[in-house]
This record gives C-alpha cells, structure tokens and sequence, in this order.
C-alpha cells in the first residue's frame, strides 16, 4: 500500500469515526434530554403525592362536608321545577329574568347537574347583588356562564345571559 493510500485511509476511518462520535453523541444528548424530562416529572409527582398526603385530612373534612350537605338528587322533574323556580323569581328588586331554558341534566358518578338559561336585566350593581345572593357555597349553585352587555335603550341597564346550575349528589344505587 502506497503513503498517500494509507493517507487517504487514515482520513476516511477519521472521518467515519467522526461521524459515528456524532451520530452517538445525538443519540445520548436525546435520551438524556428524555430521562431529564421524565426525572422532572417524577419529581413534581413525588411533589403531588406528597401534597396530598399532608393535605389528606382537609380534604377528608371537605368530603365529609359534602356528604352533609350536598342536597340529594329525587327525581328529574321535581329538581328542575325547583331551579327554573329560583331562577323566574329574582327576588331581587330591579332585576327581571326572562328567555328561562331548561340545561339538560348533566349526570356523572360524582354529582348531577342540573341548570336553566335565562336573560336577566337590571342595573349592573343589583344584577350582580342578585347573582351573589343566589350562588353561596351551601346552595351548590354555580353560574358557568354570564356574559353582560349595556342596554341598547339605556346604558344603566345591563342585559346579562347566564346559565345557573345547581349539583346534586348522585342517587344512591
């Protein structure tokens, strides 16, 4: 074999060394990136778990307190009368609810929901006296949409379409 052969060969395995360096080096720098990913999420999962163990008997007295209070689910026609009720009569001066739709019942093992569309119209100041008044914590009522737009007569008076739902506690089996 002559000089510049052994040259040149030295110069193709240097460089299909080079190039092995490289393809293994990426192939490390990917796997390390994953497993630097996956002991991050290990690690904020320890984190939850640990979380949960410190907070286990809040949460405990919370599902007690759930368990309470939370109003039963009877029957379909009986729950939903009661919230198209609440929501037809404002009891709040200045607000006035109309356009009143049955929500279907939303039933998940957890709890059933129940819920009515409905327009109301007032004075920004009382619609919103009205929304607080009937969503306190006890009555399992949530609003899970509002939006609020100006009057086109009179810009004091606020038009605001809302879906109230109510959650009930599954019927026991």
């Amino acid at each position: 074999m002559k000089n510049n052969e052994k040259r040149l060969l030295f110069v193709l395995l240097s460089l299909a060394l080079l190039g092995a360096v490289v393809v293994c080096s990426d192939i490390y720098f990917d796997k390390k990136e994953l497993l630097s990913q996956e002991y991050t999420n290990l690690e904020n999962e320890w984190i939850e778990i640990q979380t949960l163990f410190e907070e286990r008997s809040m949460w405990e007295l919370r599902g007690q307190w759930l368990e309470n209070n939370q109003p039963a689910f009877t029957d379909n026609q009986t729950i939903t009368q009661a919230i198209f009720e609440r929501a037809e009569k404002p009891g709040t001066s200045g607000v006035t609810t109309y356009r009143l739709t049955l929500v279907p019942v939303n039933e998940t093992p957890f709890f059933n929901e129940v819920g009515v569309s409905l327009t109301a119209e007032g004075e920004l100041g009382r619609i919103l006296r009205w929304l607080y008044d009937i969503t306190p914590p006890s009555s399992f009522r949530v609003i899970h949409n509002l939006k609020l737009t100006p009057g086109s007569e009179d810009p004091q008076v606020i038009t605001a379409k809302i879906e109230l739902l109510r959650w009930y506690a599954p019927p026991q089996s």
